[in-house]
């Protein structure tokens, strides 16, 4: 569980850094080992949301840089006439094709169907990330992506939840990766050594279950969602806003 809040990494490192143990450990290789934590944390309530939205040029646009997660893609498209001040939203989803990066293929116009008029219409919108470019099924327009990134403050420092547990998992994270070369050339311990990666794999577990361990609020979204007799067939394309509803069924007599 989460309140929301973050505090700075320093308020961890001077911590780290006072121990005897750890009295050469510089302040950028910490924040290193700490972002090192945070991916291997995988929680998302340690991660911040942000949107990003890009141009397409040929059927591709560059991703964000400090992109971890993607958790939704749609295409802005403002070319309907009758919408002229408005935006349309369209979700996107990622591509099945196996050779969606062939020119043959995402470059061209044939992912289309008819609709019952006989006039031509593309079917879905898709999408695939390599090598820090997304490549579309449309060829112009642009795109927003909703994503989680790793906060960070003004000097580029990652941000940590405000959670006791998460901090102690990060010191002793953080403690276990500086040492551990230490350790193997046998410049300390095997008691030391040994004493700290017992407290890291006993903080860690606990960090990652007590980020992961939902609200009252967040349970209630989740049990509407999992307590449907009716599945929505049209839940991705309106981004899921209403999957946490609750389900209100009407009754014949």
């Amino acid at each position: 569980m989460t309140n929301g809040n973050t505090k700075s990494l320093g308020t961890i490192l001077w911590k780290v850094m006072k121990n005897p143990l750890a009295s050469e450990l510089t302040y950028e290789e910490a924040a290193e080992y700490a972002l090192e934590f945070l991916k291997l944390l995988g929680a998302p309530a340690a991660y911040e949301a942000k949107l990003y939205t890009a141009e397409l040029v040929n059927h591709k646009a560059e991703i964000p840089c400090d992109l971890l997660k993607i958790d939704g893609v749609r295409y802005l498209d403002s070319s309907d006439p009758t919408t002229a001040s408005a935006t349309r939203f369209i979700a996107m989803r990622e591509a099945t094709n196996a050779y969606h990066y062939s020119d043959d293929e995402h470059l061209s116009e044939q992912d289309t169907e008819f609709d019952l008029r006989g006039n031509h219409r593309r079917s879905e919108f898709t999408y695939k990330v390599q090598r820090g470019i997304i490549f579309t099924s449309m060829k112009d327009g642009c795109i927003e992506m909703a994503y989680k990134a790793i906060s960070t403050d003004e000097d580029g420092f990652p941000l940590i939840p405000d959670n006791e547990k998460v901090a102690i998992a990060m010191e002793y994270y953080i403690l276990t990766r500086y040492l551990e070369p230490l350790y193997l050339m046998g410049k300390i311990t095997d008691k030391a050594f040994e004493y700290i990666q017992q407290k890291r794999y006993f903080y860690m577990p606990s960090a990652f279950t007590s980020l992961q361990m939902p609200n009252e609020d967040m349970m209630e979204s989740m049990m509407n969602g999992i307590n449907r007799l009716i599945v929505s067939p049209s839940a991705h394309a309106n981004f899921y806003k209403k999957l946490g509803e609750k389900e209100r069924l009407r009754k014949f007599r």
